[in-house]
């Protein structure tokens, strides 16, 4: 899991959902929003898509942990949130990870 130094605020999360290009892959929508003082990621999983809270925090740190993986190849200077979407319920460990991985590359956020 990453680091909360690593992780956005809620300010800046809103300013990444409001302001971020986005990219999607099947199992989540990426947004990215460059020109920021360091790079820092953030999960979300809807009530939606899992309806208890132990199953968004189990997929979060699932997410979290297959960024962890990539962190340092990141883009510095970006702020980057990720949004599950529902065939994330369904996938294992190493499917999100590439699909992570493959998401960073067409988004441009991996150097």
């Amino acid at each position: 899991m990453l680091p909360r130094s690593q992780r956005l605020s809620a300010e800046q999360f809103a300013l990444v959902m409001k302001n971020g290009r986005v990219s999607h892959s099947p199992l989540f929508m990426l947004r990215a929003l460059s020109g920021s003082a360091d790079m820092r990621v953030s999960t979300t999983v809807p009530v939606k898509i899992a309806k208890t809270a132990v199953q968004r925090n189990k997929f979060r740190r699932k997410l979290y942990e297959a960024v962890r993986l990539i962190v340092s190849n990141i883009v510095f200077n970006t702020h980057i949130a990720i949004i599950a979407k529902p065939q994330l319920l369904q996938s294992d460990q190493k499917v999100i990870e590439m699909e992570v991985r493959d998401a960073f590359v067409k988004a441009k956020l991996l150097r």
